[in-house]
């Protein structure tokens, strides 16, 4: 007999554990993006996320920035492409313009933890140019 209410005590326990949520399973209401610059140089950049104009940006050397786009209703999980332009090459006077298109991760706050990662670095052992990567 005690073995039979020691498992209707579990089932009960594990009923209730699905039933009930958990902190893990929080309402997301943002898409976040997060960006760090790895580089010893200051990354001039413009942005938009749906919008046609571009915004501007300075991201210093080894600097971190995050964008969010707030969700129409919460769990949408779905945003518009965010764009991203910028000089890759770091020389002064020098230009050579690339264009990223990139996600975010759903989030339940705006943050950088919480955000899709990154990272300007550069692209090659001369340090003349700079590439975005995706981290981890």
């Amino acid at each position: 007999m005690a073995s039979s209410i020691t498992r209707r005590q579990a089932l009960v326990a594990a009923t209730a554990l699905a039933v009930v949520p958990s902190a893990a399973s929080a309402t997301n209401r943002y898409s976040v993006i997060s960006i760090s610059n790895d580089t010893q140089a200051n990354i001039f950049l413009e942005w938009r996320w749906s919008s046609p104009e571009w915004k501007k940006l300075t991201l210093a050397a080894g600097a971190k920035h995050w964008w969010s786009h707030k969700y129409d209703r919460p769990n949408e999980n779905r945003s518009p492409d965010f764009q991203l332009r910028y000089d890759s090459d770091s020389r002064s006077g020098a230009k050579y313009t690339e264009t990223e298109t990139l996600r975010g991760y759903a989030a339940p706050e705006q943050n950088f933890d919480l955000g899709r990662k990154y990272a300007f670095r550069y692209d090659g052992p001369s340090k003349r140019y700079i590439k975005l990567l995706p981290v981890g």
